[in-house]
């Protein structure tokens, strides 16, 4: 019986987990094709600013590079944070594991039969 417990109990944890890894997998490449992205569209803004002839023009850019880096270091928080809460999720299921594993049994009895030969 003990034995059944403890399987049914670790099944469900690598369920758990697996759930978890790739929920975490599939964050993680979202916010990092993000970054990508941006990085794209970070050096070809300043490949224009180079290449434009007003001053007015190259200011414009500047700008758009500002928010675009501003931008991407929001995203790069985003991701550590995202990671960070993907860790504190994986703490808690393994210490509610940890907990289901203390589990105390005993027996008790629930009532006697006594009988008797006449």
């Amino acid at each position: 019986m003990l034995a059944k417990l403890t399987e049914r109990n670790a099944t469900f944890f690598e369920i758990e987990l697996d759930k978890l890894d790739r929920w975490s997998d599939d964050l993680k490449v979202g916010l990092e094709q993000e970054l990508k992205e941006l990085d794209r569209q970070i050096r070809e803004a300043r490949r224009s600013a180079q290449i434009a002839a007003l001053l007015a023009e190259k200011l414009s850019i500047q700008k758009q590079v500002r928010e675009l880096e501003a931008t991407r270091n929001r995203k790069r928080r985003e991701l550590f944070d995202a990671q960070d809460r993907v860790d504190k999720q994986r703490q808690d299921l393994i210490e509610t594991i940890e907990k289901k594993l203390q589990q105390d049994c005993k027996v008790t009895p629930v009532f006697t039969v006594r009988w008797s030969l006449i």
